[in-house]
């Protein structure tokens, strides 16, 4: 089977946790966005058997696990039910900033090893972040860059996991990037603190995967592969030539000493901006009015380790709207680094103002 894009979400909640929703209204959330695909992820609950899999759209079986030390998704590509989830702490224990360091060692690697997958979540979201610094990101395997675009620490937390994620990326770490609206509730919500918060939407973020088939294998494969791309609704399309080969989102063209040539479009939305950018700077860019297009050349040489992909903005607001997970040339060695060494102050320093004022929109 020839590989299509499917249309996803990896994070989603239902009343088995602390979401609202049936697994059957949820179903009907889903398909009415269109997905082909989706993540069911409770908290501390394998949520998967109450789903009626006679449906189009594929259920992938999931969990989010939620410790002390901050959550992590974890995906089972054949729905079985793995025997440490019913040690997983029930009620789930809230965030604790004085957490043993390394707490999630264990556990990270007794799940990489088992053939399941991970993935951190809104790692920068106050009060919900990564608190174990001792994370070493080879047990990364995913990370959820963009989290929930309705809840306002977001406005803060998004960019700055996207900043963290390319500096992963520059240490030589292959994570995969995924998107996830933390589906809760359909219906607005008064937070109690000035906000009144939009209800979720299933698929926003929206994760689009190249995938050889619709299934859950074939699904987490492509994410392995890193051919996916996260998006608030604009898609986005790839094609690149080095050495007369021809590579797409996620590839890695290995040692070469030759010219990338990068071609790049984005459609949907209004005014929007595509920007090519190498190693966490931006190298190219342009606009247009509902979409745009462009075309960039780029040398490689042999002897350097980088990654290119294509982020997309708003031209208003400028903030990013889409973004590609690397295409990779050289080869990445992150096992030495930890989680704690990405975090810069100055952006923990923002994310906590603005929690800690919570200000409503004027």
């Amino acid at each position: 089977m020839a590989a299509t894009w499917l249309r996803g979400d990896f994070h989603a909640h239902t009343l088995h946790s602390d979401g609202v929703l049936t697994p059957a209204e949820f179903l009907k959330e889903a398909d009415r966005e269109e997905l082909d695909f989706f993540a069911i992820t409770d908290h501390n609950t394998w949520t998967f058997p109450e789903f009626d899999t006679a449906t189009a759209l594929t259920i992938i079986a999931g969990v989010e696990v939620t410790m002390e030390y901050g959550h992590f998704n974890v995906f089972a590509e054949d729905g079985v039910e793995p025997d440490w989830i019913r040690e997983l702490p029930q009620p789930w224990p809230l965030r604790d900033p004085d957490a043993s360091p390394g707490g999630s060692k264990e556990l990270l690697e007794r799940i990489n090893k088992s053939g399941l997958r991970s993935s951190i979540n809104h790692p920068m979201l106050y009060p919900w972040e990564w608190l174990d610094d001792s994370t070493t990101l080879d047990d990364v395997r995913y990370v959820e860059v963009w989290n929930d675009p309705a809840w306002p620490e977001n406005q803060v937390a998004n960019p700055a996991a996207l900043a963290m994620w390319s500096r992963w990326l520059n240490a030589g770490s292959r994570a995969t990037a995924l998107g996830g609206s933390d589906f809760h509730t359909p219906r607005a919500v008064d937070r109690g603190d000035g906000w009144i918060v939009d209800g979720h939407r299933v698929g926003l973020p929206r994760t689009y995967v190249l995938a050889e088939g619709n299934n859950p294998a074939a699904i987490l494969a492509a994410v392995d592969a890193r051919r996916a791309y996260v998006t608030m609704g604009p898609t986005i399309e790839v094609r690149g030539i080095v050495d007369e080969l021809g590579f797409g989102i996620g590839d890695d063209i290995g040692r070469v000493d030759a010219t990338v040539a990068l071609e790049a479009s984005v459609a949907g939305g209004s005014r929007l901006v595509i920007e090519v950018v190498r190693d966490g700077v931006v190298v190219a860019s342009a606009s247009g009015n509902g979409g745009a297009g462009i075309e960039h050349r780029e040398p490689v040489d042999a002897h350097e380790d980088g990654w290119m992909r294509i982020d997309v903005r708003d031209d208003t607001s400028g903030q990013v709207v889409a973004f590609t997970n690397p295409v990779f040339f050289g080869s990445g060695n992150s096992s030495k680094l930890e989680f704690g060494d990405f975090v810069e102050e100055s952006g923990w320093d923002l994310i906590s103002t603005f929690a800690r004022e919570r200000r409503p929109p004027s």
